[in-house]
């Protein structure tokens, strides 16, 4: 990782008040995810650097981020450009 994206990862700016936040430390709450039956029946998973736009034969996969940073480092910089691709698959993990 460069020092230019270290900075941007850790950037007080990018962290601090961005959640609100609860207790002493005012830790963000995640709320825990309820799953329900046949969410993850049969579901395979997909590369993010396997993902096109133009793609109609993986819709029903999860596309993960298991990769080297450098493959998917654009989605850090500017998230926006890949919404649209990624909101055609079933789900997506985070990065």
């Amino acid at each position: 990782m460069t020092e230019e994206h270290y900075n941007y990862r850790t950037s007080q700016s990018l962290l601090h008040n961005q959640f609100p936040g609860k207790g002493k430390l005012q830790i963000p709450i995640i709320p825990k995810f309820q799953e329900k039956s046949g969410d993850f029946d049969d579901l395979l998973l997909i590369g993010f650097d396997k993902t096109h736009l133009e793609d109609q034969n993986h819709l029903d996969r999860m596309v993960h981020f298991f990769l080297y940073d450098y493959r998917f480092e654009r989605v850090w910089k500017n998230p926006d450009s890949d919404i649209e691709k990624l909101s055609r698959y079933r789900a997506v993990l985070s990065p």
